[in-house]
């Protein structure tokens, strides 16, 4: 717009207020539109020389200030983002010429940024691991296509230390540049990398101890069941009761060993058991683990009761079953001998809505005040001689119940019964 058609313009605003015209503030406000262009900026001073311009000049006063205002809030939360923010904030072109570095660029690299923009087309890449260039510069150009991409990568710091680094890099537009460029927002992942390296190793150990366990240790135990069965078949063995004896300890000690060996595994087995989560009706769960103690409840003549519905957890199906039908066995397993036994499943309410908790009562033998807290240790058993087991069901439930994101906690009093309470994360389907 020219500088008369701007005037004119302001001319006929100013006219159209003092006639009390109803499009009269619609105007006034195109007006000051234009007056705030750059281009017509100086043209405000005419408004001086007409008259009741007072109200026009006021709103674009008041719209120049509050548009300044806006700025420098936008600017000061810009600046108090960068410089406080723990992730280096860096612009870069598609080859990682890096063009701007935020303050925490410094910590996370322990270069000053003068040096970073001194060495700006190679200090990217003359960083990274020497193993990880070639994932650094696909991600680069798969940023150039137009896509975001996150990238995990070894970064050599200043003072010679290896940094896990993860970097989000996003592709923006500059309208001032003909060509893409890209924000990376990084941040330093190493201690949670260390970790997750040490847990690796740490079940690669694992599984490696459980095959030891299993086949070096079984067959020489397997050897020495045999051979103890040979030498106790011969005549002179028998015709000596101390030898007689002495190969029954032997051989007795040969099956308390296979058993603690099969403990064993069946703990290695839980730590390296997988961790996939899903919905699991754990009504199906107890319908399964009641069947398949149909006989031994029979004979034990006992019986299993859910008073109500049993919630939907997040779980492994496997695992569940594995929890509740070692707290089954367990309540046939430590029945009392002078009642009938009777195992109850409930729901109760949890501490937190996104709990599930389940009860499982029975009135069994009970634990004695001592062994309360010994109960979920490996080979740790909390009753007499005469009941057979290895002592690891209640540890893996515990340790089930655990990779499940849950717990398992225990009340009982000797003589009338236990109450176990399995608390599990809810699903939310």
């Amino acid at each position: 717009m020219t500088e008369s058609a701007l005037i004119w313009t302001l001319v006929g605003a100013a006219c159209a207020a003092a006639a009390g015209c109803a499009a009269c503030w619609a105007t006034l406000r195109l007006a000051a539109r234009l007056v705030e262009s750059p281009s017509a900026s100086e043209a405000a001073s005419w408004l001086r020389f007409l008259p009741f311009s007072g109200r026009l000049l006021q709103r674009i006063e008041q719209s120049s200030r509050a548009r300044h205002q806006a700025e420098t809030d936008s600017e000061t939360r810009y600046k108090i983002l960068t410089e406080n923010v723990p992730a280096a904030v860096m612009l870069h072109q598609a080859d990682g010429m890096i063009l701007w570095g935020s303050p925490f660029t410094e910590v996370l690299t322990g270069f000053s940024l003068s040096e970073v923009y001194k060495n700006r087309e190679g200090f990217l890449l003359g960083q990274v691991h020497e193993d990880d260039k070639r994932l650094v510069e696909k991600s680069l150009a798969i940023v150039n296509t137009g896509e975001p991409f996150q990238y995990r990568y070894r970064f050599y710091h200043k003072s010679g230390m290896t940094l896990w680094l993860e970097t989000r890099t996003v592709p923006i537009y500059d309208s001032s540049l003909s060509d893409y460029i890209a924000l990376s927002i990084t941040l330093d992942v190493t201690s949670a990398v260390l970790n997750q390296l040490q847990i690796e190793e740490r079940n690669r150990d694992l599984n490696e101890f459980t095959y030891m366990v299993s086949h070096d240790l079984k067959n020489p135990i397997n050897t020495i069941k045999g051979m103890i069965g040979l030498i106790q078949a011969e005549p002179s063995i028998t015709a000596s009761r101390a030898l007689e004896q002495a190969a029954a300890y032997i051989s007795s000690a040969a099956v308390r060993l296979e058993d603690l060996t099969d403990g064993v595994l069946k703990l290695a087995r839980v730590s390296a058991s997988e961790r996939s989560l899903e919905p699991v009706d754990l009504n199906d769960v107890m319908d399964e683990v009641t069947h398949d103690f149909k006989h031994q409840l029979e004979h034990a003549s006992g019986q299993i009761t859910t008073i109500e519905e049993l919630p939907v957890v997040l779980g492994n199906r496997t695992q569940l079953y594995q929890i509740f039908s070692n707290l089954i066995g367990n309540a046939i397993k430590y029945r009392s001998p002078e009642r009938p036994l009777i195992i109850s499943v409930a729901p109760e309410k949890a501490s937190s809505r996104r709990k599930a908790s389940i009860v499982v009562r029975d009135n069994g033998r009970g634990i004695a005040p001592d062994h309360i807290d010994e109960i979920f240790k490996p080979f740790h058993r909390a009753s007499d001689a005469e009941v057979g087991g290895l002592g690891v069901g209640l540890a893996c439930v515990q340790r089930l119940a655990s990779r499940l994101g849950g717990s398992v906690g225990v009340e009982s009093k000797q003589g009338e019964g236990s109450m176990f309470t399995v608390t599990l994360r809810k699903s939310a389907s």
